[in-house]
């Protein structure tokens, strides 16, 4: 199931190498999207929203995105449509509240900048043509069992030990909405879950997967979108 996730999510694995997709559908900000602000003992009905991603809905309602695609047993997490409803299990916070218990223990980071993940001669850029495909971010050059850091504070929102592909990778989610994404690694350092904060180690560099020397390949998310990291970097 976690590696069927992580093909869905990254959608960019080996079996068509392809790196012009990109992990959930084009994202809105849904902070105020949730009706509900109350806490239930009961099951909830959440009802999808253009934009929404089950990604998305399971971490403004602060459960695990594997068990809302459970209990509703959904078959293909890339199918929901505006309109349809879902469960979202008993005993969840929803809406605002979701966020505000959290607040004492994690301050929300929304001005952060992106900080380069590791520092390195960049080898590929972005939108260059490598082998075939476009690349939608960057590879930088890397020594074996360097620190990866996080880009931005966020979630860990997935990771990948399995060694194809794109190698073992973490993809984080960032308070704002935004996401990145590392690759190649040797080794992962992190958790599904985890807080991580800026600048925090949360890999170390190698080559795994399709790459052919030890590198980083590192990308950033807005709304979905896969943008040139050398315009966020600082």
């Amino acid at each position: 199931m976690i590696l069927f996730l992580i093909i869905i999510f990254l959608t960019g694995c080996a079996a068509n190498n392809r790196t012009d997709m990109y992990p959930p559908a084009k994202l809105k900000n849904e902070l105020n999207s949730l009706r509900s602000n109350a806490i239930t003992n009961k099951a909830s009905r959440y009802t999808i929203k253009k934009g929404d991603t089950i990604w998305r809905v399971a971490h403004n309602h602060g459960i695990l995105p594997d068990t809302i695609i459970k209990v509703n047993n959904i078959k293909n997490v890339e199918n929901i449509k505006p309109g349809q409803q879902i469960i979202i299990p008993a005993g969840v916070a929803t809406g605002k509240i979701a966020s505000a218990r959290k607040a004492p223990t994690y301050t929300r980071k929304l001005n952060e900048t992106f900080q380069w993940p590791l520092r390195g001669k960049v080898l590929y850029g972005f939108d260059k043509w490598i082998d075939g495909y476009k690349n939608k971010g960057i590879d930088i050059q890397a020594v074996n069992g360097q620190a990866v850091k996080a880009s931005k504070s966020g979630v860990v929102a997935l990771t990948s030990e399995t060694p194809d592909g794109w190698g073992k990778v973490v993809v984080l989610q960032h308070d704002d909405g935004s996401y990145t994404w590392y690759a190649y690694n040797s080794k992962v350092l992190v958790k599904k879950g985890n807080r991580v904060h800026q600048g925090q180690r949360i890999a170390e560099a190698g080559s795994t997967g399709k790459a052919q020397q030890d590198k980083l390949h590192f990308k950033i998310f807005l709304r979905g979108v896969p943008v040139n990291p050398m315009s966020h970097l600082r």
